[in-house]
């Protein structure tokens, strides 16, 4: 069974936290150098349109990113994962959409909205970086696989569930003996408790006598030659839960 988890990301918060990185970064250059005034300047993301845009688009293309990266761990539908993601965007809110396979632990599903975010964060300081500091940039990319990794450990983190079965519980046969003609057939109905997978098989005391096969609506027994025998109906999963039946073959 498949389950849908939403993740809520916050787009002024991710822009601020780029933006605080930048100005973080830009004015320690300054400090070491009092000369590297316009060094700064170009290193801080500040609120002039053009930045605003750069930072706008960086944020759109690291979150088609994230979306493929998350593809790789939601539940198939049969036709692809991708219809399995479902975004939904203003200019304040994030929704992702998930759907998610029954080992997905919810518990983890705002540390995964955080890794999300720091993802994006992380990333678009990695494209903002790029063409002004290589070394930058390329320490923004190890950040960026830490957290996709982290991002990975979210999803199947809860044992696989073994299959359950209900077995019956009870077993009720009409009558206690069968009386058939030599080559005549008769079928045995009987009922379980309600709900129970039919486990229901059938033993033949003297094979020799009677035919035994599986039919819809029971047990189909064939009288082979005269004599008298029985048959027990039990489950094969409750030894406790039997039916016997004595047959007489005229």
């Amino acid at each position: 069974m498949n389950n849908s988890i939403v993740l809520t990301l916050h787009k002024p918060q991710i822009i601020e936290s780029v933006k605080n990185e930048t100005f973080i970064r830009g004015s320690f250059d300054k400090a070491a150098d009092q000369k590297a005034t316009s060094l700064a300047y170009v290193e801080q993301a500040g609120d002039e349109n053009y930045q605003n845009r750069l930072l706008v688009r960086s944020l759109s293309t690291s979150l088609e990113e994230l979306k493929t990266n998350l593809s790789d761990y939601i539940s198939a539908n049969g036709s692809s994962s991708g219809d399995n993601i479902f975004l939904d965007e203003d200019d304040n809110m994030i929704s992702i959409t998930l759907v998610v396979g029954e080992r997905f632990n919810h518990a983890y599903t705002e540390s995964l909205a955080r890794l999300s975010a720091k993802y994006i964060e992380e990333t678009m300081l990695m494209d903002w970086w790029k063409p002004i500091n290589e070394k930058q940039s390329s320490l923004y990319s190890k950040f960026v696989e830490r957290d996709l990794a982290a991002i990975k450990r979210c999803f199947n983190k809860t044992a696989p569930t073994a299959p359950s079965y209900k077995y019956p519980t009870s077993l009720k046969v009409t009558g206690t003996s069968i009386s058939i003609g030599l080559g005549g057939k008769h079928t045995v109905t009987y009922e379980i408790s309600d709900g129970a997978t039919d486990d229901i098989d059938v033993k033949v005391e003297n094979p020799v006598l009677i035919g035994t096969s599986r039919g819809e609506d029971g047990f189909e027994i064939t009288g082979l030659q005269k004599g008298e025998t029985y048959i027990q109906l039990y489950s094969r999963h409750n030894p406790d839960l039997s039916r016997v039946l004595h047959v007489y073959i005229n």
